[in-house]
């Protein structure tokens, strides 16, 4: 309307070119997530047929809770079960990041009822490898299904990559924060102009008052802030890509630029619950030494709490 629509319509280009990008490199990362975690093979299942237990072999997408299998050798398993007979050696890393195989031992039969949370060391994780099955009879191994699908640990773990929990991040909200700020300033003065507005404009009134205060908002709540963010988004998505690295919530990605300091270590021992870091304990050496002179014992360090 103010024959500025050189600048508008580069602003949509752009806004509509970023966002579709970024939708594009998702729906990549989401379906590159999904051809990963899909896994399938063909396990010998037992099942009463009319009374009579019948021996097949199915496809482990067919499973349901509730069939009798027998365990995989030297193969991911399908699905959760419980085992039966026998022991098996299981390599956990996909789930617990343990690289120390865990031995599993056959649920006892007893008046106590099975507790999957309890009864870790009777269950039998979709995911992770069966690396020896045996039974000091020479018979199969059996399992008893219990979750197949996302219902395993698996699957929750798979469910929460694809579908993460909604995070409020304060950079959003101190953004929003902002732009219901300048938008206040430009309510105030666009009132505080009307006057003169109305005092030297008597033709096309209405008209002008509307596009001044359009101008007055779009000056001061810049237009091009949302397509930068999106459009740097975009970029960081590529040079993600490139190493590998598949984000399918891009929206973090502004906030996971701010951190400067990673702590990594074997699981369960920061990862524990009630376990909080106080503080780092860093090393300072001093410069003066050469590099052909043993650092002195006595450093000094610094403790800071954080």
């Amino acid at each position: 309307m103010d024959e500025y629509w050189v600048y508008a319509a580069m602003i949509c280009v752009f806004s509509i070119g970023s966002i579709g990008v970024t939708l594009y490199e998702t729906m990549q990362t989401t379906s590159k997530l999904r051809q990963m975690s899909y896994y399938e093979i063909i396990v010998k299942v037992y099942r009463k047929i009319d009374g009579e237990t019948v021996t097949m072999e199915l496809n482990s997408s067919e499973l349901v809770p509730g069939d009798l299998i027998e365990i995989p050798e030297n193969a991911a398993m399908p699905c959760d079960a419980i085992l039966l007979n026998g022991s098996c050696i299981m390599n956990e890393a996909m789930l617990t990041g343990e690289s120390i195989p865990v031995v599993k031992n056959s649920l006892p039969y007893n008046d106590i009822y099975y507790n999957p949370k309890e009864d870790k060391q009777y269950t039998l994780y979709a995911g992770t490898k069966c690396i020896q099955a045996r039974y000091y009879q020479g018979n199969a191994v059996l399992g008893l299904v219990t979750l197949t699908g996302f219902s395993t640990v698996k699957g929750e773990l798979i469910r929460t990559m694809l579908y993460p929990k909604p995070t409020e991040f304060k950079f959003y909200a101190d953004s929003f924060k902002f732009i219901g700020i300048l938008g206040a300033m430009a309510a105030v003065g666009f009132f505080i102009d009307l006057p003169s507005w109305i005092k030297n404009n008597d033709a096309g009134l209405l008209r002008v008052i509307i596009i001044k205060a359009s101008e007055i908002v779009t000056v001061t709540v810049p237009p091009a802030l949302p397509t930068c963010m999106q459009i740097g988004i975009s970029v960081a998505l590529s040079r993600l890509k490139k190493r590998n690295i598949y984000c399918i919530s891009p929206n973090k990605i502004n906030e996971a630029g701010r951190v400067n300091v990673m702590c990594f270590d074997k699981t369960g021992t920061l990862t524990e619950e009630g376990l909080d870091l106080l503080g780092v304990r860093p090393v300072f050496f001093d410069k003066s030494i050469t590099l052909n002179e043993p650092p002195p014992l006595n450093l000094p360090l610094r403790f800071k709490k954080t």
